[in-house]
């Protein structure tokens, strides 16, 4: 019997729909990518993600017998064990639907869900900026802040399968409402949508629409105003991770998503405010760095759960 090699790993987004062929080393062999406008209901995304594994495999030359298995990450709340997605963020029509069942009977390899945010975790422990940590929380900022832990070896879920919520943890039960209706998460505070109103009440010059990216851009030409508003970025992430390290004691802190593009604006006044507001020996020991693995993270992941599940 020939080897299992490969995994088919399945980011699902709000926009895209990102799939890769992966082999045991993390690397993406070769992608594409489908439209979630066109693929993103329950009966075009099984439909879709058929024709995708179809194409991966016929580039590489191989067989759907070859495949270990397919990995998929989607944007809200899942029973991992079960294949059942409940619920998606910012995509109608899912609930409570059997998702790695009908893979399955379709395509007749294993296929495995989790949240997406925990298999962005699980690909930069295995193969990016988390590779030999023991213990690890990954963040992903971005229009949401996500989060994933590993502990002991392997993906922690929590007893219903929501853990890592860190976005959700609340900095200033006063502060601005969040998208889950919660005053003062962290993701109200460091989101791509508070990071623009900070930019705003700060009477950053921009022209056409004010993005994170042109706030980026306009702190590294040194508009003072653009490389405040970054700094205020960083110290309150930092706040808030300080309460997860002072909880969790990890050894290594990642932080991913789009937002971490400027990670060169916020990283110092981040690790600044994790030193200040954390315990003395957490704060100390844990480091804070950058993700590796970029817009495939999530694919990649998704892959390495095919291979933890088997």
């Amino acid at each position: 019997m020939k080897q299992r090699m490969w995994a088919v790993g399945v980011d699902f987004g709000g926009t895209n729909i990102k799939c890769g062929l992966v082999d045991r080393r993390g690397r993406v062999v070769t992608s594409l990518v489908l439209s979630t406008a066109r693929f993103g209901r329950p009966t075009t995304f099984v439909v879709g993600i058929h024709r995708a594994v179809e194409q991966l495999a016929a580039s590489a030359r191989l067989s759907s017998a070859r495949l270990a298995g397919i990995g998929i990450g989607v944007p809200g709340l899942v029973d991992a064990q079960r294949g059942v997605v409940h619920m998606l963020t910012n995509v109608r029509g899912w609930c409570d639907v059997p998702l790695a069942g009908r893979l399955r009977a379709r395509l007749h390899v294993p296929v495995f869900i989790d949240n997406d945010a925990n298999l962005v975790t699980l690909g930069e422990w295995r193969w990016g900026a988390g590779r030999g940590a023991k213990s690890l929380v990954c963040l992903t900022l971005g229009t949401g802040v996500g989060g994933g832990l590993v502990f002991h070896g392997a993906l922690y879920r929590g007893a219903s399968g929501a853990a890592g919520e860190i976005g959700h943890t609340v900095l200033d039960p006063d502060g601005p409402r969040c998208g889950c209706g919660a005053r003062g998460c962290l993701e109200a505070h460091v989101g791509t949508a508070a990071i623009v109103r900070m930019a705003r009440q700060a009477g950053v010059a921009h022209r056409g629409r004010l993005t994170p990216e042109w706030l980026a851009w306009m702190a590294r030409r040194g508009d003072r105003r653009a490389r405040a508003v970054w700094h205020q970025v960083g110290r309150l992430l930092g706040r808030g991770l300080a309460g997860i390290v002072n909880l969790l004691n990890p050894d290594r802190v990642v932080i991913g998503g789009g937002v971490a593009n400027a990670w060169a604006l916020f990283a110092p006044s981040l690790r600044r405010a994790i030193r200040a507001d954390a315990m003395e020996i957490p704060g100390r020991t844990v480091r804070v760095v950058r993700a590796q693995l970029g817009d495939q993270a999530g694919v990649i992941g998704a892959a390495v759960l095919v291979w933890e599940e088997r």
